[in-house]
């Protein structure tokens, strides 16, 4: 791609460059740019996604949504859509299967369903049917919601079957009403030192509702044979789904079987777990017809029932020494869950309670995190869970106590920074691999390099801005042992099956595993075919393709059965050839040996198939340090993000060409946050659910030079050394644009996105969103 940017050549360059620490020996696959396992059907266009599956008698849904953000259904009248020629069946909320009480709680809320023949009949049915609500008062605020006095959205910590649920202890009074969750953590002192220090900074950030956006919208088929339930649909954590959809239905969850499409579509978070409005209906309308029903969400639906990423209030309290030491942080949040629990909220707030204590020496420090119902879309998983918006506020903050110390914030950030081996102040224990040194040093190096002698027009503002983020690899909400078991079969035609609890959601898992099976017992990669293993397999799983833990968790367990698969491979090569297993050597598929060179399908007569199992007792975290160069227009405030550095901590490279795809891509996903995307509502009501009117980033907004840093810090928990990157390399790149565009303008964007008229207002030294009274 060529775009003319001021003050740059006209080329956009993206590279990236690595230096490893400690590499295994570079043998069949693992540490080498193999080509994607999906590229050819994906590129070719013959790839079959979730909207692209049909079935057999399949019937076509569609569901009845309310305009109206809270009030109590009184009636619901389906006698007309069921009379309509072509509809097979229309259930009122109330009949559907599951916890649907009357209430609605978000415009987008399901009124009442339907089963037609095809979907164009479906809708059209939808307006036959007549329903009459009680409106109630609504509430859309969060801080609001969970004051006495609010109206009620949900009754505290209401029971839906959702994950995560955990007893809570409220112990601010202000906080009464609307509780989804609730985290409170401190050590040290807080009040004390904050007394004692030279500086204390309080400042107040907010984080925008964003939509995931996947370009493939939500769609499932729902069946049943007798008691089995059977859902097809891309979800990430199948285990956890068929848990959550059997005790929502009231269900065994041995009853449900999900199985993922031919291609499953893209996710961000946004295909982690079922939905409220989604698989329920389909399985309800399913089950009342006795045929399969196909449900898919429109766009518009996307952006009132798919869930968002959480809106987030924050106040962080830092106070430091003259020469820049921390000394305390107090920090709160509020965060919206919109209208209904998933579980998501646990881990916006305990991610955003435990992120700062990865990266910085903090000895005092308070937190305190509500999430909290209101009448809003609802919020769910998102890339970053928590951490993306907490990084924003932190990093952001930090950013201002620099200035107000007089230090440079690289500076200053280095001088609180953890080291390797010194131990967390929330008794987490030591920080066990961290490149985050190295992430600073070299992300600087390069961004210097490339920024140096650059040329800038008189009319042009130009800033500079870094930001360090860190996320776990696997559960970062804290909550225990992980595992995870791969079976692995050998062939005797010499290829290799792998089924595995992974989902290639596009991430490039599958390409991972073929790679480290080849590595491991000597096939090439093209000779491994990925499997996700089905719900009737004794294979255990915890969370399956989420929380950045496929290539970790599940790679390790592929890894371990490799080693197994080899093992055993190789005493059976070597009792074939009467030779001792030290005499043989695979590779590529062949096997040679000192008198012989004859390939694995000549000597196998039987399969061989082994499982391979690997736990995690923690989470390792990840880090990276990103560096940003913006220009902004003075006279419309416009951003563009010009010269860009992600210097990524990732253990080891498996596939360094699919690391600097994760590199690019987490930086497109933080140039929407910072300068683009926002969900906005009028009391509850989405003003932009469209992709004509939602902004997204597209190859424009991405930096015109964008240069990636691989470090490698060889985690000893992580199969080679490889830990987490899909999650933990987004949330450094909108603080680092933020810090950016504060130093170009020299005022502070405390609530992104930073579009040009909340910069052109920031300029001037005013609020865009603050109302503005309007004389009689």
């Amino acid at each position: 791609m060529t775009r003319e940017a001021p003050g740059t050549d006209s080329s956009r360059s993206i590279q990236a460059s690595r230096e490893t620490a400690e590499q295994p020996p570079s043998k069949r696959g693992v540490g080498t740019a193999t080509k994607r396992t999906d590229i050819a059907s994906k590129v070719r266009g013959t790839a079959i996604y979730g909207s692209d599956v049909s079935r057999p008698s399949t019937l076509h849904a569609a569901v009845l949504r309310a305009e109206t953000p809270h009030g109590t259904l009184r009636t619901v009248d389906t006698t007309a859509a069921t009379d309509c020629d072509g509809v097979v069946a229309a259930c009122s909320r109330s009949e559907l299967r599951g916890f649907f009480d009357d209430r609605i709680r978000h415009v987008g809320d399901v009124i009442a369903a339907v089963a037609a023949t095809d979907r164009e009949t479906a809708y059209r049915a939808l307006e036959e049917i007549e329903y009459d609500v009680i409106e109630h008062e609504p509430v859309f605020d969060a801080a609001t919601a969970v004051q006495a006095g609010a109206p009620i959205v949900h009754e505290n910590q209401p029971d839906l079957k959702q994950h995560r649920q955990h007893p809570i202890e409220v112990t601010n009074e202000e906080y009464v009403n609307n509780i989804d969750d609730y985290h409170a953590y401190q050590h040290g002192d807080v009040d004390e030192a904050l007394n004692t220090a030279d500086h204390v900074i309080e400042r107040s950030y907010t984080t925008p509702r964003v939509s995931h956006c996947n370009l493939d919208t939500h769609c499932c088929i729902a069946s049943w044979t007798d008691d089995q339930l059977h859902v097809e649909t891309t979800l990430g954590n199948i285990t956890q789904a068929q848990e959550e959809l059997g005790d929502f239905l009231e269900i065994d969850h041995d009853s449900v079987e999900i199985t993922v499409p031919p291609t499953p579509s893209s996710s961000f978070g946004g295909r982690s777990l079922p939905k409220f409005t989604f698989e329920p209906v389909a399985a309800s309308l399913s089950e009342r017809t006795g045929r399969p029903v196909r449900l898919e969400f429109p766009r518009d639906v996307e952006f009132l029932a798919g869930e968002t990423r959480h809106k987030t209030e924050w106040e962080l309290t830092m106070g430091v020494t003259d020469d820049g030491e921390i000394t305390a942080l107090q920090t709160s949040v509020i965060a919206d869950t919109g209208g209904y629990p998933n579980g998501v909220g646990h881990i916006v707030l305990s991610n955003g309670r435990d992120r700062p204590l990865d990266m910085y020496r903090i000895p005092n420090y308070e937190y305190e995190g509500v999430s909290v119902f209101t009448n809003n879309v609802p919020a769910g998983e998102y890339r970053g869970i928590g951490v993306t918006q907490g990084t924003f506020a932190l990093e952001s903050h930090i950013d201002e106590v620099a200035r107000t110390v007089g230090m440079d914030p690289l500076t200053f950030r280095s001088r609180n920074l953890l080291e390797e081996g010194e131990d967390r102040s929330n008794g987490r224990g030591p920080i066990d691999t961290s490149g985050v040194t190295e992430c600073l040093e070299r992300g600087q190096r390069t961004f210097e390099r490339i920024t140096d002698d650059r040329s800038s027009s008189s009319n042009e503002l130009v800033g500079r801005g870094v930001a360090l983020g860190t996320h776990t690899t696997g559960s970062g909400a804290g909550d225990g042992r992980d595992v995870s078991e791969a079976e692995l079969t050998m062939r005797t035609d010499g290829t290799v099956t792998a089924k595995t609890a992974g989902v290639e959601l596009g991430q490039g898992s599958d390409t991972v595993m073929s790679q480290i099976v080849a590595h491991e017992v000597g096939v090439p990669p093209e000779a491994v075919r990925v499997e996700r293993f089905p719900a009737s397999a004794a294979l255990d799983d915890s969370l399956g393709a989420v929380a950045s833990r496929s290539t970790y968790l599940i790679g390790g367990a592929v890894r371990d059965a490799g080693t197994q698969l080899s093992s055993t491979l190789v005493d059976r090569i070597s009792t074939a050839l009467d030779c001792s297993p030290a005499d043989v050597r695979i590779d590529d598929g062949t096997v040679h040996t000192d008198r012989s060179t004859v390939s694995i399908s000549d000597l196998l007569e039987e399969e061989i198939t082994v499982v391979g199992r690997a736990t995690a007792d923690d989470a390792p975290a990840s880090y990276g340090a990103h560096f940003a160069e913006v220009v902004v227009d003075p006279g419309t405030g416009h951003v563009d993000v010009r010269t860009f550095v992600a210097a990524q901590d990732v253990g080891f490279a498996i596939n360094p060409k699919m690391v600097e795809g994760q590199l690019e891509g987490a930086v497109l996903h933080g140039v929407e946050f910072a300068i683009c995307s926002e969900l906005r509502a009028d009391n509850g009501i989405p003003e932009n659910s469209s992709l004509a009117d939602y902004s997204v980033a597209s190859p424009v907004e991405m930096p015109n030079q964008l240069e990636c840093e691989i470090i490698e810090s060889a985690e000893r928990s992580g199969p080679y050394g490889a830990k987490g990157l899909g999650t933990p390399s987004l949330p450094p790149v909108a603080p680092a644009i933020g810090n950016a565009i504060r130093d170009a303008i020299g005022n502070r964007i405390t609530n992104p996105p930073a579009t040009a008229e909340r910069v052109f207002f920031a300029m001037a030294g005013r609020d865009f969103d603050e109302e503005v009274p309007v004389d009689e």
